[in-house]
This record gives structure tokens, sequence and C-alpha cells, in this order.
């Protein structure tokens, strides 16, 4: 039997709301990650150099939404461990990122803030500091901008990789003995052999050198991915644009334009 997976991503301005009690309606996302259990393991093997004695030292995040800056993210217990919020109710949409420990009690705490802006730099905040433009935190690796990198609070450094349109985003350290990612996306897959199509949902992989900057790898990854969705969209839209615009032909005869897309326009 062939599988055929799908990846998908949701566009930001898709807002659906993540169930109001915590760990309410999360059986389903959490029993998909268990048919997905070999999809899980072949990605969790390129974070390990393919060696699967190490498998069982990654940890892997479900996110309950597609929409990284609207979702409550979930443990290997289905329990929810962080929660990724808009607030639009002030001058500027606010991102507010709250950790829960224990996993799934009381409100949470507030640990990371994203402001948006249309024009200039998203400004951030990580862990009560001040809040910064977000390009002077995650800086571009010279005139390449599919890569950012940051530092921790020890001034350890790490770059984000997989900017660009199309792309998964994947951590990596410079301290890393090997060049592989400590932490990687897979996006929300679809398997379309089964009716109906099996759902498989955005998870994030976490090597155990991943896990000791947890909060600031889940912090960076939704930052960046809003970007690269809303960079991703304009492409596509101005890929659509053009292919309207060569769909455009002049006939020789009238010197009259129609669209291929549109009707046959007329001939004489």
């Amino acid at each position: 039997m062939v599988i055929i997976l799908k990846e998908t991503d949701t566009p930001l301005n898709t807002m659906a709301a993540p169930s109001e009690t915590l760990n309410d309606g999360l059986v389903s996302t959490a029993e998909t990650v268990t048919n997905g259990e070999q999809t899980v393991m072949d990605a969790a093997e390129t974070l390990v150099d393919g060696d699967p004695s190490q498998r069982s030292t990654v940890t892997v995040l479900t996110f309950t939404n597609d929409n990284p800056n609207n979702t409550r993210i979930l443990n290997a217990d289905r329990q929810v461990i962080y929660e990724v919020k808009p607030d639009f109710t002030g001058k500027r949409t606010m991102t507010n990122f709250r950790r829960f420990n224990p996993p799934g009690s009381g409100e949470g705490e507030v640990f990371g803030v994203l402001e948006w802006h249309d024009t200039f730099s998203d400004k951030i905040s990580f862990n009560g500091g001040e809040m910064v433009k977000k390009s002077n935190f995650f800086k571009k690796s010279g005139l390449i901008s599919f890569v950012l990198r940051f530092k921790d609070d020890q001034g350890r450094k790490y770059t984000w990789k997989g900017l660009g349109s199309g792309l998964q985003l994947a951590l990596h350290a410079e301290d890393s003995p090997n060049k592989l990612p400590i932490a990687q996306f897979q996006k929300t897959r679809y398997d379309h052999s089964t009716d109906p199509p099996t759902h498989f949902p955005a998870q994030l992989f976490l090597t155990p050198r991943a896990v000791e900057i947890q909060d600031l790898v889940v912090f960076g990854f939704c930052v960046l991915e809003k970007d690269r969705r809303i960079n991703e969209t304009s492409s596509q839209n101005r890929a659509d644009i053009s292919k309207m615009e060569g769909q455009t032909l002049v006939t020789s005869s009238t010197g009259r334009a129609h669209s291929e897309g549109v009707g046959g326009g007329t001939r004489r």
C-alpha cells in the first residue's frame, strides 16, 4: 500500500480557537499521534543521525491547531504545556505565550509576548525582558534571508534555518558535535490512502540539547513561523498573479485581450 502524506499550512488569518478547557477535546489529536507513530519516528530519525537507540530521547510536542500563533501545545501525555493565544483588544495585535507547570494546571504563566507590526519589525519580549525589535534578537546571517542567528542567556549560539517559502524550520546549535538540527518542525500532514484521510497534527521534535532551552525554542519557532507563513502567502499570491497575467492573450487580428481562465474571447 502506498501512503501519500500531504503537508499543509493554515494561513495566519485563520484564527480557530483552541478548546476552552485545557485538556478537553484533545483525545482525537493524541490518538492521531499514536496512529502516526511511524511518521513521528521517521521525522525524529533526522535528529539523532539514524541511530534507533537514540530515538526515545527525542521530545515530541504536538500542536492542537495548525496556526502557530493560536494553538495549544501538548506533551507526550496529552497534557497542555504551552498556550499561544492572540489578543486583538488593544491598539496592536499581541500574541501571549503561556507555560503550564505542572502541565495542564491553572492559568499558566506568561513567558513571552509578540507585538505585531505591519510595516516595521515585530517586537518581542522573552521571560520578562524588555520589548525589543525581533530583528535585534533574531539576526540575519549576512545576506541570507533564510537563516537567523541568536544567543541564549548563557551566550551559546544558535541558528534557525528553513525560513523560506515551502521550507520547514530547523534549529541548529553551534556547539553541536554534528551538523544535525537539535529541533525540527513537521507540518500538518494528511494520509490520503485512507477514507476519510488520516490527519497527522503539526509537531515539533526536540533533542535533549534543545530541551535545555525548550521555552526559547517554542517561542522562537512560533515567532518566526508567523513571518515564514506570511511571506509564503505573499509569494504564492504573486505567483498566482503572474500566472494570470501569463494567461492573458492578445489576438493578432483584433488586438483584443482575453483571459483563458475567463472565456474564449472574440475572434474574427
